[in-house]
């Protein structure tokens, strides 16, 4: 298949648009593996300088992903969040990017708050919090840990399935629990052992942390929220 030398558009951009409507299509679905530069080359009757600098672009722009000794494999789509935004929960940013969202539950346990925690969510001396920690996936994929500690008037989270669930829809549908604001702040960590294990990445692997302190819409309580991301599969809008 030869691209069109007879128009004024270069034969990369031909090439890189050719190739964004197979992906778009379906031709080749994300973490697909697309033909080597020589076999494009062949295929479109263009130079490999020409495909390189279409599979450049489009890698640039985050359709493709190159992965030394391996190959060039089409992207998994990036969950996008904007951190300016209301409070927005995991499961409804997968569903407006028709990601099938999961969860599975860690632990949720009463325990006792830190020095810091107890200063943070406002609490009384000797008051306890209860604590939910749960793995995040998308499309199946674990993609996220989050830990979140509410005050031990939450204690009837022992009672509900958080399992595959959004936790904000049951506060808000079944509780009337209404998240209002939120302070987020982010940094880059590594990996533990554990954390590795669970997420199926290797020990050290970057992860975005977003660590949250949020309230409900009549100030009447305080939460905490952290969140760790696998690093090159999430992306925060400012």
């Amino acid at each position: 298949m030869a691209l069109d030398t007879t128009i004024a558009t270069p034969l990369y951009k031909q090439l890189e648009e050719t190739l964004l409507a197979e992906i778009e299509n379906g031709t080749y679905k994300a973490g697909m593996q697309i033909p080597t530069e020589n076999e494009l080359s062949e295929h479109y009757q263009v130079s490999r300088v020409t495909v390189r600098k279409a599979l450049t672009s489009l890698t640039e722009a985050g359709y493709l992903e190159r992965k030394p000794g391996k190959g060039t494999f089409v992207a998994n789509p990036k969950l996008t969040r904007s951190i300016s935004s209301n409070i927005l929960g995991f499961t409804e940013i997968c569903r407006m990017m028709d990601i099938v969202p999961g969860a599975k539950t860690l632990k949720i346990a009463l325990e006792e708050p830190t020095d810091k925690e107890a200063e943070l969510m406002h609490l009384k001396e000797g008051d306890s919090i209860i604590v939910v920690e749960r793995i995040r996936y998308a499309d199946g994929k674990p993609i996220m840990l989050e830990s979140n500690k509410y005050p031990e008037s939450f204690s009837f989270l022992f009672q509900e399935n958080l399992n595959d669930t959004s936790l904000y829809q049951i506060l808000r549908t079944k509780h009337g629990i209404s998240l209002d604001h939120t302070t987020r702040t982010i940094d880059i960590v590594f990996s533990t052992a554990q954390e590795a294990k669970l997420l199926e990445i290797s020990k050290g692997y970057p992860l975005l942390r977003v660590s949250s302190i949020i309230t409900d819409a009549a100030s009447s309580y305080t939460s905490l929220g952290k969140q760790l991301f696998i690093g090159d599969r999430y992306k925060i809008i400012i």
